[in-house]
């Protein structure tokens, strides 16, 4: 077996790359993933999700393949944490987004009710289930 230089596994296929290099790779993926949230690029968020999942399965593939595993080098430990960074910083985006998404959602459902209600006795966004919640009330587990 070899065990190439910047890899924490051992592996049959010498020009396969380590699992340092995909860790690298999937670091790299998360930040453009970040900057697709951020400028609301969704082909290139598609882009980067089917990226990362294709490194996951492959460090998987990589991990399932070694018989031994030896200490991971150093670049391994400083690429975990990134990894980890740009997880909960996208999770934080996506959450946010959602969010947005939902208050202009309920602020167009109020204007459409508020609207239908002085042409018609029919409304846009039906009663609240709750008499306290607002007019644009809408249920955010949709």
């Amino acid at each position: 077996m070899h065990v190439p230089p910047g890899s924490s596994s051992l592996k049959t296929d010498p020009d396969a790359p380590g699992e340092a290099a995909l860790l690298e790779d999937l670091a790299e993926t998360s930040d453009a993933l970040t900057i697709a949230i951020v400028r609301r690029d969704h082909d290139a968020i598609v882009a980067a999700t089917r990226r990362a999942e294709d490194l996951v399965d492959r460090l998987s593939l990589l991990d399932t393949a070694a018989t031994v595993r030896i200490a991971p080098d150093a670049s391994v430990a400083p690429l975990a944490a990134r990894i980890g960074a740009a997880a909960r910083r996208n999770a934080l985006l996506l959450e946010r987004a959602w969010v947005t998404d939902a208050a202009l959602l309920r602020l167009l459902a109020t204007a459409a009710r508020a609207g239908s209600d002085a042409a018609s006795t029919t409304t846009y966004a039906g009663p609240s289930p709750d008499p306290s919640q607002p007019a644009g009330w809408l249920d955010r587990s949709a």
